[in-house]
C-alpha cells in the first residue's frame, strides 16, 4: 500500500522482485498525489488503484491487493522505508512457507535496550506475512484504515495460530514528519494513533495474552 512515497517507493519495489521465491508484485496506490505510481510502475510493480475520490485506506488498499494475487502466503510492506534488501522479504515469508506460523512479523531496530520491548508489544507493523486465510477471515466491516494490523492480530488471537516476530536490521523508516513536516505531519501521526487505540473498544484485552501464548521471537534476520 503507497500513498504519496513517490521517493522511496522504487527501491522497496525493486528489492522484492529480487528476493527468491517473489511471485508478483503489487503497489496499490491509495490515491496518491505525486508520482508514486510512475515509479512503481518503472521498478517493475503491478499497479493498482483505489477508485478515484475514495478516502485514503492502508486496510482498504491491502484488500485490492489480496484480491489481485492467488498467492496462498501474502508479504505486506510498507512503501516509506529505507534500504531495503531481498533478505528481507525473504526473512518474512520463510516461517510462513516453512508451516511454523500462520502470521511473521518484522520490525525496524529501536536499539538493543529497547528491542526486546517492542517485539512483545501487539503488532501494529505494516511489515508481515500472512497466509492468506487470516486476511480472508476478517470481515469487511471491520477492515478500516489502520486498524487492519489489529484485526489481522485478532484472528491470530481468537484460532490460536502460531506467530513469529523478528527484527530486521538496517531498515529505516522515513516518518511522517520527514515527508511533510511536523505541522502536517504531527496532527496525522496523532490522528493514526486515535485510530489504532479505537481498537480496544471492540477488541478484548484477552487477545494480546492470546497471541502471546502463541508467539516466537526470532533472532534478527540476516
Amino acid at each position: 500500500p503507497a500513498r504519496n512515497e513517490a521517493s522511496t517507493v522504487a527501491g522497496v519495489v525493486r528489492a522484492a522482485r529480487t528476493s527468491r521465491g517473489v511471485g508478483q508484485v503489487f503497489v496499490v496506490d491509495d490515491g496518491s498525489s505525486d508520482d508514486t505510481a510512475g515509479e512503481a510502475v518503472r521498478a517493475g510493480a503491478v499497479v493498482l488503484s483505489r477508485p478515484p475520490g475514495a478516502a485514503g485506506s492502508k486496510a482498504r488498499a491491502l484488500a485490492l491487493g489480496v484480491d489481485a494475487a492467488s498467492a496462498p502466503v501474502l508479504v505486506f510492506f510498507d512503501a516509506d522505508i529505507l534500504d531495503v534488501r531481498p533478505e528481507h522479504f525473504e526473512a518474512l515469508a520463510t516461517p510462513v512457507l516453512d508451516g511454523e506460523a500462520w502470521l511473521s512479523c518484522g520490525i525496524i531496530s529501536y536499539g538493543r535496550l529497547r528491542d526486546p520491548f517492542f517485539l512483545r508489544l501487539p503488532p501494529i507493523t505494516g511489515l508481515r506475512a500472512i497466509r492468506r486465510e487470516v486476511f480472508e477471515a476478517i470481515p469487511d466491516a471491520k477492515r478500516n484504515g489502520f486498524q487492519i494490523e489489529i484485526m489481522i492480530n485478532e484472528v491470530i488471537a481468537r484460532r490460536g495460530l502460531p506467530s513469529t516476530i523478528r527484527v530486521l536490521p538496517g531498515l529505516r523508516h522515513r516518518s511522517k514528519l520527514q515527508k511533510v513536516g511536523w505541522r502536517r505531519g504531527l496532527p496525522s501521526h496523532l490522528a493514526m494513533t486515535g485510530e489504532l487505540l479505537a481498537c480496544l473498544r471492540f477488541v478484548p484485552l484477552w487477545t494480546y495474552r492470546a497471541y502471546l501464548s502463541h508467539l516466537r521471537v526470532l533472532p534478527p534476520a540476516g
